[in-house]
């Protein structure tokens, strides 16, 4: 009878999940922008060296003033944290007035590897990195400003007064 310890580990066994190490002196490794779709004007991008400041006033101004009915916040690897902590100041910032909807994915990346040999052939390296969409919606209209007055005209048959 066979034991445990007797049955070989085969290839199939064990998935292939480790990366090749480079070395520093055979080949450096660069790293691509990873690949966005089409942004649109209500996209924000967090990074982990962003504004958080400047992307809170962006995100008031389109859901504000602008009246956009959405806007949403792309995240990858270390600045999934940062954008989070920005949904939730949207969130206060417009007095609970915002539904936020998350969604995680994981994007992969590639990075180029330039051997310093120049005989040598490029190559690339392929890896995976978590991302982050939130999308924010208003649920009504902020107090006070046009997009207010034109919703609850649009609730009364858009009467107009005297």
């Amino acid at each position: 009878m066979q034991t445990k310890h007797d049955l070989q580990p085969t290839s199939f066994d064990k998935p292939d999940t480790k990366r090749a190490r480079i070395s520093k002196e055979d080949a450096t490794l660069r790293k691509r922008a990873p690949l966005r779709p089409q942004t649109l004007p209500t996209d924000i991008y967090v990074t982990t060296s962003s504004s958080y400041k400047g992307q809170l006033a962006r995100a008031k101004k389109l859901l504000v003033e602008d009246g956009q009915p959405f806007i949403v916040l792309h995240a990858m690897g270390a600045a999934i944290e940062r954008a989070i902590g920005l949904a939730m100041g949207i969130n206060t910032a417009c007095s609970g007035q915002v539904r936020c909807h998350t969604e995680t994915a994981t994007v992969d990346l590639v990075d180029d590897i330039i051997p310093a040999d120049t005989e040598m052939d490029f190559d690339t390296n392929t890896r995976q990195n978590s991302a982050v969409h939130i999308r924010i919606e208003m649920l009504q209209p902020m107090p006070g400003t046009q997009r207010e007055q034109d919703y609850f005209a649009s609730l009364h048959g858009n009467r107009k007064r005297r």
